[in-house]
């Protein structure tokens, strides 16, 4: 485990627990949400088709990749939708119940980028492109859970807790991971690095992309931000 790992990890829980922080000492609107979601779907897009997939394929000399991409992908969705319902949202619906299965979700989402944390820093600048990633979405996600637990009318100390909470899952994660992956080869992590591009694709096209355009409001904005994010990602990738 090198200082840079540790770094990612401190990093990581101080972004989620600025970005929990945020929305309990001043009120954001959710226009101005959506655009920092937005940015962080191109994070996730340009990481996963830009770097994990093409690093997951050179490695791989059994074709089992694709396979992984696919398992993380179904993963998250069967985690979810079966295993962590939300409701459908609507307005006579308990805020309380949304904020804490939300939590639920996005903590086992927090976990799975610690396993990708972990996977990616056995492979050349893969770990740092992943930590871009996380970190991008990191705060957002924090930002949006305390926004529920103002909505339903949670006492302060237990927001702030859970936020802690919450910060705490991919670096813990990613610790625990790190331990556990050292002593395998780049040949065997290639399906971890497809596992984990599956699961973080889920992410971007299952949650952040729904949930930035289903008004019609700032779309442009909102689609100006996604390509940025990309973007993002592809300078990352020519510069290294």
């Amino acid at each position: 485990m090198d200082d840079n790992f540790l770094l990612y990890c401190i990093l990581i829980f101080a972004a989620g627990l600025l970005g929990g922080v945020l929305p309990l000492i001043r009120k954001w609107s959710d226009e101005l949400l959506h655009l920092f979601v937005s940015f962080g779907a191109g994070i996730f897009i340009g990481t996963v088709f830009l770097h994990l997939l093409p690093e997951a394929l050179s490695h791989d000399h059994s074709g089992s990749s694709a396979m992984f991409v696919l398992i993380g992908f179904m993963l998250i969705f069967f985690i979810e939708k079966f295993l962590v319902v939300q409701g459908d949202g609507g307005y006579d619906h308990n805020h309380y119940v949304v904020s804490i299965t939300a939590l639920v979700g996005l903590s086992v989402h927090s976990i799975i980028a610690g396993l990708g944390l972990a996977v990616g820093s056995n492979f050349e600048d893969i770990g740092s492109l992943i930590f871009y990633s996380i970190i991008a979405h990191k705060s957002t996600a924090a930002f949006s859970l305390a926004s529920l637990f103002l909505l339903a009318k949670m006492k302060m100390k237990k927001s702030i807790l859970l936020i802690v909470m919450f910060s705490l899952m991919t670096p813990l994660g990613a610790l625990f991971f790190s331990y556990v992956i050292t002593s395998v080869d780049h040949e065997s992590l290639a399906p971890l690095l497809g596992l984990t591009a599956g699961t973080f694709l889920y992410v971007a096209v299952g949650e952040l992309l729904p949930e930035v355009f289903h008004t019609k409001s700032h779309r442009w904005s909102k689609m100006a931000l996604l390509i940025l994010g990309i973007l993002l990602m592809s300078f990352i990738e020519h510069g290294h």
